[in-house]
């Protein structure tokens, strides 16, 4: 990485360098099929002779510019509406000509982050077969889509690599193709184009398993990292990543051996890229540099984010808000920039006992403090996905995570401010005496508390010094406000909702969207609590064999059992919670006999059954009054 020269020089020699091509051509993002933004000034960009006088012509517009000394040029087309027609952008410098053709106008995209963002509708059919069965159906002309191979650069680049990408074609969404697009970003246009009747344009550049240090300009890391004295400076994310190469299967084992082999590469490029599948991708800068600099200034409505599991949770907060003004920065535009949480983990039950353990590194607790730290004007959106998981990092439900997406974006950016499309979020928390008072948005037509099993209220309350220090809360309900106490908790110092990797479920809007989790003194340390009997329990442990618990409610709860896409059976227990007369088991709506019942020395009912192995969830039920799980949607 040059890392001996300094930044500013490496930008004039290598960052900003233009395509050694002469000829008239368009930058990489300008193809054939491609979706223009309706309603904002069009940049349009390229390159041509030094001095060329460039003509550029679209919907009865015709604008003319002179190259400069090194052959870039660029016109900005007056806004456009909206407009399904298929029409040609035209070029010309004198002597040469391009036209591209079915260019239509709508809403652009832009698609970022990491695996859940980038995975394809073809990558989750491998785990979720039912995948498949939404290509079947998958035509929409007005839909279109690039998605972007990876590539990582040690600077700026001002347009896509010509070899790297040479393949990178927008694509009509349809049939055909539709396997080929990342999933959040399809579902997510789906459901824009069914609102709004217009083209949409994805522009999809996501990379798994990156972490965000990736994506950030390096000015902008360097300037996050002076001001908060981190730990996470360029330096710092540089070395861990040379580390990580070193150690790998890669035959080079640092930057240098990679730029040697990717030198041998471009000699004779096949087969892919030789950074595609190595950790290349994780050193400081570099997807800012290769995948989203060559972007700018292209219209966009806006950028849909999902990344988090990589990290580093250090400062993520700062880092997110800095990038996102820095890439509004450099594209010139004030666009809207959507965000997904991270998912819980269904193979950790939901506690019995009061404890607060973990809550996905605590990422998503960066993410609520990024939101808040945006504040409410509505152009940064975080939505919450969290009750989507499953016992898989990649989780099964993008439908419904774009789904919130858009909704979220119907709201913000397409004036539905009274839209709906996430839960109850906290934005502020305040310590009075013996409560504590936590303010919630995205409340909807109202808060809505349902104590879990047993009574538990899904809140934890806090008193240093305790025994206990944690406790189930007692909860009220004041208009947009929660109010926390406990009658042996006189002096509280901090609270929790949702602090678990798989916690209960009590707090909603009347919408029936979960509430994000919280504490109340954020970034506090860590505190374990009292360890509680399991709801249900694998009384057949095997290989790789997991138990999974969901929607764990008042009244009934979900789980089931999976194994690497084998079958057979296994053996569960399961304890009824005390308030329950008596309990159903069904699957698929059909009832699911149980073997053995027995007591327990607390005096909770257990029964024990055989269950399929990767069969149906399996619903209990409380025969007092059964659960109702039919919003949840299931494949």
């Amino acid at each position: 990485m040059h890392r001996r020269l300094p930044y500013v020089l490496l930008i004039f020699l290598v960052g900003f360098a233009i395509p050694a091509r002469a000829a008239l051509h368009l930058a990489h993002v300008f193809q054939d099929h491609m979706v223009f933004q309706r309603d904002k000034p069009l940049p349009v960009w390229g390159w041509a002779k030094a001095g060329a006088m460039v003509k550029v012509g679209f919907a009865g517009q015709e604008h003319s510019v002179r190259a400069d000394d090194q052959g870039y040029w660029k016109v900005v087309l007056a806004p456009c509406a909206a407009s399904a027609e298929g029409r040609s952008l035209k070029v010309s410098d004198g002597s040469e000509s391009l036209a591209l053709k079915d260019v239509l106008v709508g809403e652009v995209w832009l698609c970022a982050g990491q695996s859940n963002m980038a995975r394809t509708l073809k990558n989750d059919a491998v785990n979720y077969p039912w995948f498949t069965d939404y290509a079947k159906e998958a035509e929409y002309p007005s839909i279109r889509f690039i998605r972007y191979a990876t590539h990582a650069a040690d600077s700026p680049m001002a347009d896509f690599d010509a070899l790297v990408h040479r393949e990178d074609r927008w694509q009509v969404l349809g049939k055909a193709s539709a396997l080929d697009s990342m999933s959040i970003p399809l579902f997510f246009a789906k459901d824009l184009y069914e609102k709004l009747g217009v083209p949409i344009g994805l522009v999809q550049v996501a990379v798994p398993g990156t972490p965000q240090t990736s994506w950030l300009a390096r000015e902008t890391l360097d300037a996050t990292n002076a001001r908060l004295k981190s730990s996470v400076s360029y330096d710092t994310v540089f070395t861990k990543a040379q580390e990580i190469l070193g150690k790998g299967t890669e035959s080079y084992k640092d930057w240098a051996g990679f730029v040697a082999a990717e030198t041998a590469w471009r000699a004779n490029p096949t087969p892919r890229w030789p950074g595609s599948n190595g950790s290349i991708p994780d050193f400081p800068c570099v997807l800012y540099n290769a995948l989203v600099h060559p972007l700018a200034p292209m219209a966009l409505q806006g950028v849909l984010w999902h990344q988090g599991e990589g990290g580093p949770a250090v400062n993520y907060r700062e880092r997110l808000v800095a990038q996102v003004s820095q890439w509004r920065k450099l594209f010139g535009q004030d666009f809207y920039f959507i965000w997904g949480s991270m998912t819980r983990n269904t193979t950790t039950p939901p506690p019995t006992a009061a404890e607060a353990v973990s809550f996905r590194g605590n990422i998503d607790e960066e993410f609520l403090l990024a939101s808040q730290d945006f504040g409410v004007d509505g152009k940064a959106v975080l939505v919450n996905f969290f009750d989507l998981g499953n016992p898989s990092t990649h989780w099964a439900r993008k439908d419904e995570g774009a789904h919130r997406m858009a909704k979220a974006a119907l709201a913000s950016a397409y004036g539905k401010p009274d839209t709906v499309f996430t839960g109850p979020e906290m934005t502020d928390a305040k310590i009075e005496e013996a409560t504590i008072r936590v303010k919630f948005r995205h409340v909807g037509g109202g808060l809505v508390y349902e104590p879990s099993v047993d009574g538990i209220s899904g809140f934890l309350i806090q008193e240093k010094g305790a025994d206990p220090e944690l406790r189930w809360a007692h909860v009220a309900i004041e208009g947009d406000t929660v109010v926390l106490s406990h009658p042996e908790v006189k002096k509280p110092v901090n609270a929790y909702y949702g602090w678990h990797a798989n916690p209960h479920e009590t707090l909603f809007n009347r919408e029936g969207f979960p509430a994000y989790g919280f504490r109340a003194i954020p970034r506090s340390a860590p505190v374990k609590g009292a360890a509680g009997a399991a709801l249900v329990e694998l009384l057949s442990p095997g290989p790789r064999i997991t138990l999974n618990v969901s929607h764990v409610r008042r009244n009934g709860y979900i789980f089931n059992v999976t194994q690497d896409r084998n079958s057979g059976t296994a053996t569960v227990r399961v304890r009824l919670p005390r308030e329950w007369t008596g309990a159903t088991f069904t699957a698929k709506g059909r009832p699911v006999e149980p073997g053995r019942e027995s007591t327990d020395a607390d005096g909770y009912r257990l029964y024990e059954f055989t269950v399929e192995i990767n069969g149906p969830d399996v619903i209990v039920g409380n025969t007092a009054q059964p659960p109702d799980f039919s919003a949840i949607k299931r494949p």
